[in-house]
């Protein structure tokens, strides 16, 4: 790259100079001037602007500036100078909502207020974004750092457009702006006309610019790029994205998480919030989303949250989103993986940016949409016995220590059963369990493999019943640490698969769906194969967003 032979040019020019020149402060002075160059060599040679530790507001830490004021004060005095030269202004005007500009000074402050400019687009990495008159004003920042004379990475360009889109829909005027005016800036709003119009060719697009820019102009590698990502159709405009939250979920863990969640979200989607009350719960703000326009509907809160916003996605041409804000959150370590165990949060967020998607299976159970399990018996008791108070203190250890006493009292239940058209059989259990969906955390669905929310079945996991608490906790030992081929020759554990299946259930009529407990006499279970699109962790996605 010809700018890197300059720099490294002007780093060995520095070190010669330095052991010629016999004076010690000069001799510091060329130092510092050949490991500046060299840096940033460095920085241009493994393609690395975040040399320049360049912040979100736009501006350069104190000790970045020291280092390279070598640097920054030769780039500096050849803009100043070509700035003061250039045969175009500083800022014109591309069309109705865009600009293209040079490096910003306070000075261009007021023109940008004349032309009701109040978003700023800045693609450079070696220089601060705003100055102090800046601040003073509402205006919308968004810094994409990118060295001199070299192309924004897809992720970056992608970025771009979209923050540019969502400003100009809200009513703002977007400036972009580089050093000049002239490459990165270029290339960038070339970008979003190309993504806001298809039709456009990459030459049509830089002839717009160039028509008003005379100045405007990219060079080899800039047109190679642009050109790469343009034909491999990786330029488009983000979605509507609608975020249904629930604030009381896990404790109020919304409160907490509400602004990271956004500020990874709001550069890729028009994102518009939504929170549950007591009176609207998630399902209805799902439809009101989707109404509105919104493809992308994202559930943000515990399992029950997520079941009520899945609803209103059913059968219907939306991708829901996941973001798990509750004590359990199994669906989410289904789709999203066993990392997000680790960081579910920040991870949630990846799976959607990234848009890998997956359609699944969801259930009907006595006409309520069912997404992981309905259960009888251990599994029912565990979760009736923790209570809200006991899962904002102790979380999982709250289900464990009910799993536990559930174990403990080891009580049967006969149970008549009957599999898709067979006839009903009688079941003594202490634990039935249909899944659609389950992770491994859930062990008492746990009978075969992994349930597969693809496969259109339903798996259907039961333990014979045990003389003793003991032996049971041996059943529950079975099913997390053996394989499914010796499950088969358990004679504590029974497993099998099917689309339909009825249960008339005890006297006490208590059951357990996704995390509820609810009363009937009988329990009627139906798959629903294919019926929903969700985002997913990539190795387990059919498709990528386009």
């Amino acid at each position: 790259m010809k700018m890197v032979k300059y720099y490294l040019l002007g780093m060995c020019l520095a070190i010669a100079l330095a052991f010629v020149v016999p004076v010690v402060i000069i001799q510091v002075l060329l130092a510092w001037i050949a490991f500046s160059l060299g840096t940033v060599s460095f920085a241009y040679i493994f393609n690395y602007p975040a040399l320049f530790r360049k912040r979100e507001d736009g501006s350069i830490p104190f000790y970045i500036r020291w280092l390279f004021i070598p640097f920054l004060l030769g780039t500096g005095a050849y803009n100043h100078f070509a700035r003061k030269y250039d045969k175009v202004p500083a800022i014109q005007k591309i069309d109705e909502h865009l600009f293209l500009a040079c490096r910003l000074g306070g000075k261009d402050i007021e023109h940008m207020k004349e032309n009701g400019v109040t978003a700023i687009l800045d693609v450079t990495a070696e220089f601060d974004g705003l100055d102090w008159t800046a601040y003073k004003l509402d205006l919308a920042y968004l810094n994409l750092p990118v060295l001199d004379h070299t192309s924004p990475n897809e992720d970056q360009l992608n970025t771009a457009i979209n923050w540019i889109d969502q400003q100009i829909k809200s009513g703002r005027k977007v400036v972009v702006h580089c050093a000049l005016g002239r490459g990165r800036s270029v290339l960038t709003m070339a970008a979003y006309l190309l993504a806001r119009d298809n039709t456009l060719s990459v030459i049509d697009a830089l002839n717009q610019i160039q028509s008003i820019r005379s100045t405007a102009r990219l060079n080899k590698r800039q047109l190679k790029s642009l050109k790469k990502i343009k034909h491999g159709g990786r330029l488009s405009l983000t979605h509507s994205l609608a975020l249904i939250a629930n604030p009381v979920a896990g404790g109020g863990k919304w409160k907490q998480e509400k602004n990271d969640i956004l500020a990874q979200l709001n550069p890729n989607f028009r994102v518009s919030v939504h929170e549950t009350t007591e009176d609207i719960d998630g399902s209805a703000l799902a439809e009101q989303a989707i109404s509105d326009g919104c493809d992308i509907v994202v559930a943000c809160g515990g399992d029950g949250t997520i079941t009520e916003v899945a609803q209103a996605c059913i059968d219907r041409d939306v991708t829901l989103g996941i973001i798990p804000l509750g004590t359990a959150n199994a669906l989410s370590q289904v789709v999203h993986g066993y990392y997000s165990k680790l960081v579910p949060i920040s991870h949630a967020c990846d799976v959607i940016i990234e848009g890998h998607k997956m359609t699944v299976d969801t259930a009907r159970c006595n006409d309520k949409l069912m997404l992981l399990v309905a259960a009888v018996g251990f599994e029912q008791q565990m979760i009736s016995s923790a209570d809200r108070s006991q899962k904002n203190e102790g979380g999982q250890f709250a289900y464990l220590r009910g799993l536990w006493e559930a174990i403990g009292q080891n009580n049967k239940m006969s149970l008549q059963v009957a599999f898709d058209d067979e006839p009903a059989q009688t079941i003594d259990t202490p634990s039935f369990v249909v899944a659609n969906a389950a992770p491994v955390t859930t062990a008492l669905a746990q009978g075969g493999d992994e349930p597969d929310m693809t496969d259109g079945k339903l798996d259907i996991t039961w333990l014979e019943p045990q003389t003793d608490a003991d032996q049971q906790f041996l059943s529950l030992a079975e099913l997390v640490f053996t394989d499914a081929q010796s499950k088969k020759q358990s004679e504590r554990i029974r497993h099998r698969q099917a689309k339909t299946i009825m249960i008339t259930l005890p006297d006490s009529g208590d059951y357990a769906l996704d995390g509820e407990i609810l009363q009937a006499d009988t329990v009627k279970i139906t798959t629903d194969p294919a019926s929903l699109r969700v985002f997913s962790y990539a190795p387990l996605s059919e498709e990528k967003s386009q």
